[in-house]
C-alpha cells in the first residue's frame, strides 16, 4: 500500500516514517506547500488543507495538523497552535496562574481525501504543560507539553522516547486501520 503524505514539515516527514515502519506501507512525502485557514478548530483546518492538496496533488492524499489545548485556555491555542508558538514560544507557559490547572490535550488530526470523501482520523494525548520549556527536541511546542505518566516533556524525551506517547501515532493507527478496512 502507498500514502502520499503532503508535509514541508521536517519533523512529521522524519516521525511519520517511525510510525509506520512496521506496516508494510510505502510512504512517498510530497514536499508541497499548502496555505493553511485559521481556525480554533482542528478538523476544519484538516477538511480544507486535505482538498486543497488534493487538488493540487492531483491524486488521493494524506495531511495532518496538529494543537495544543489548554484546559484553562478554554481549549486555546488549537487549531492556532503553530501560530501561538511562532509568535510567542514558551511565552504561553505564563499565560497560566499558579491557581489555574496546566492540564492540556494534545491533538493531531489527519485527513485522507480518496478522490470522493474527505476521511477524519483524531489522535489525542492528555498531559500538563510544564511551567517552562525543558528539552532539545523543538518541534512546536514539544519543550512545554509533558504526557500523562512522564514528568519529562515531549522535548526531554526526544525522538524516538515521544512516539509511545505520540496523538500522531494514534491518528496514523487509526488511519491505517480505515485503509485495510477498506480494501
Amino acid at each position: 500500500m502507498k500514502i502520499y503524505f503532503v508535509t514541508v514539515n521536517e519533523f512529521k516527514a522524519k516521525e511519520v516514517p517511525y510510525f509506520l515502519r512496521e506496516s508494510g506501507v510505502d510512504l512517498q512525502v510530497v514536499d508541497l506547500p499548502i496555505q493553511e485557514i485559521l481556525n480554533i478548530d482542528l478538523s476544519v483546518i484538516i477538511k480544507d488543507k486535505v482538498l486543497k492538496a488534493y487538488r493540487e496533488f492531483g491524486r488521493p492524499c494524506v495531511v495532518e495538523h496538529g494543537g495544543l489545548m489548554i484546559d484553562a485556555l478554554k481549549g486555546l491555542p488549537g487549531g492556532l497552535s503553530k501560530v501561538v508558538w511562532d509568535t510567542i514560544g514558551d511565552k504561553i507557559c505564563n499565560f497560566l496562574g499558579r491557581a489555574d490547572s496546566r492540564a492540556a490535550t494534545a491533538q493531531s488530526v489527519i485527513g485522507y481525501c480518496d478522490g470522493q470523501r474527505i476521511h477524519i482520523f483524531i489522535g489525542e494525548t492528555r498531559g500538563t504543560i510544564a511551567e517552562c520549556s525543558r528539552g532539545a527536541y523543538k518541534f512546536q511546542w514539544d519543550p512545554i507539553f509533558i504526557p500523562d505518566g512522564q514528568d519529562k516533556t515531549y522535548a526531554e524525551l526526544g525522538f524516538p522516547d515521544k512516539c509511545k506517547y505520540s496523538q500522531a501515532a494514534e491518528a496514523w493507527r487509526q488511519l491505517l486501520s480505515h485503509l485495510r478496512g477498506s480494501r
